[in-house]
């Protein structure tokens, strides 16, 4: 017979890393702040993200060169998936992302939505 809730407690430990968190009794800033959040799963998450990206090393990114103009939203997904394959040092993907970067920003120069200084400055930053 299928147990419900046995399947729901196996899909949360194969899909979820859990993790505990200890405040003692007396932090009362901490405990004041997490009782003041909504979500506190979303806002540990939020908070991890913009500290791994904060304080970003890359691998293959020419971190040099800094991407002062505006994106599509098209560009700026593949450069955020770029730069996340980086941080996980994932060549194969980072690879294939900044050929996708090239190949979109050739496409926007065509269109006039970038300069052609702006898709060397791309190309430059996030180099094959």
């Amino acid at each position: 017979m299928f147990n419900q809730q046995e399947y729901i407690n196996d899909f949360i430990k194969n899909t979820y890393k859990t993790i505990k968190l200890r405040i003692r009794n007396d932090d009362k800033l901490l405990i004041n702040k997490i009782n003041s959040v909504d979500n506190i799963n979303k806002y540990l998450i939020e908070l991890i993200t913009k500290d791994i990206y904060e304080n970003r090393k890359y691998n293959f990114i020419n971190n040099d060169i800094v991407i002062d103009f505006d994106l599509s939203n098209t560009m700026s997904d593949l450069v955020d998936k770029a730069e996340k394959a980086d941080i996980l040092d994932d060549y194969g993907l980072y690879m294939n992302l900044a050929d996708a970067i090239d190949s979109q920003a050739k496409k926007e120069v065509s269109k006039h939505l970038i300069t052609e200084t702006e898709w060397k400055r791309l190309v430059r930053r996030y180099q094959l």
